[in-house]
């Protein structure tokens, strides 16, 4: 599993409505889900035998990740419609930058016994030091 923007498989729009498939691939064995607000940061930790899919519903934020093992650092933004994926040993850190709701695909499910969480801080990137990606906006 590579890290970065994941563009939706699949959509369809109609007199209905919107259906998009967000994903359709990985060995999901939770699904979360989240509202944060502008401002908030989630992260500055990271897994080594989850991976994980994130998939912004609605707002915006900042994905800075850090591949532990060998110090290379990406910044992805993200906008609503738009999904990430967070392999094991990348450290992550969101940053909310509005009232964003987000949905989590965890590879593993979370076990308070072995919670599969190492802090690790990662620092806001300068854009100078990170590979930005940019992608379509589903809309």
């Amino acid at each position: 599993m590579a890290s970065g923007v994941v563009p939706p498989t699949f959509e369809r729009c109609d007199e209905r409505g919107t259906f998009v498939e967000v994903v359709n691939r990985g060995p999901w064995e939770t699904v979360l889900t989240g509202q944060m607000h502008a401002g908030a940061v989630l992260g500055h930790h990271y897994h080594k035998l989850t991976d994980m899919f994130f998939f912004l519903a609605s707002g915006n934020c900042r994905m800075d990740t850090v591949q532990v093992k060998t110090g290379e650092r990406r910044q992805v933004a993200l906008t609503t419609g738009q999904g990430a994926c967070l392999p094991r040993y990348h450290s992550h850190a969101i940053r909310f930058d509005a009232e964003s709701t987000f949905i989590l695909l965890k590879s593993r499910a979370y076990d308070p016994e072995d919670p599969d969480t190492y802090e690790h801080p990662v620092p806001e990137a300068a854009p100078c030091d990170v590979q930005t990606i940019a992608e379509t906006k589903v809309t």
